[in-house]
């Protein structure tokens, strides 16, 4: 299977870790790659989890305006995201493409084979 470098499940797989090329993850298959994508969106699910609660903590007294401030900022987490995906789609003139191979699809194919392919990083 391929991969490209600049990919996002790439990027979250290399998070945290400074791989230069030739060292490290260039004799990994998809079962690893998968999983390691997993434990990382779980990590950072937690840890943004934490964070929003202590702000909810912090902006949840009696007085109006940090209450205000809190439902502003939960109104832009939804918005903003919304807003920037139509205008840099209508800027382009195209629907935003994904890459040829979903990782989940490709994981649930070799698991039904039960050979995990090595995957080949491209630039």
């Amino acid at each position: 299977m391929k991969v490209k470098r600049s990919s996002l499940h790439c990027r979250i797989s290399n998070f945290g870790g400074n791989y230069p090329r030739g060292h490290g993850r260039e004799n990994d298959n998809l079962c690893c790659y998968f999983w390691r994508i997993v434990g990382k969106l779980v990590f950072l699910s937690i840890v943004s989890s934490w964070i929003i609660f202590i702000l909810y903590q912090y902006f949840t007294s009696p007085q109006l305006i940090p209450n205000t401030i809190m439902v502003l900022f939960l109104i832009s987490i939804v918005i903003v995201p919304i807003i920037s995906i139509h205008y840099i789609r209508k800027i382009k003139g195209e629907p935003v493409k994904l890459s040829c191979e979903n990782i989940l699809y490709e994981f649930l194919k070799a698991k039904k084979r039960k050979v995990c392919p090595l995957i080949e990083y491209i630039d």
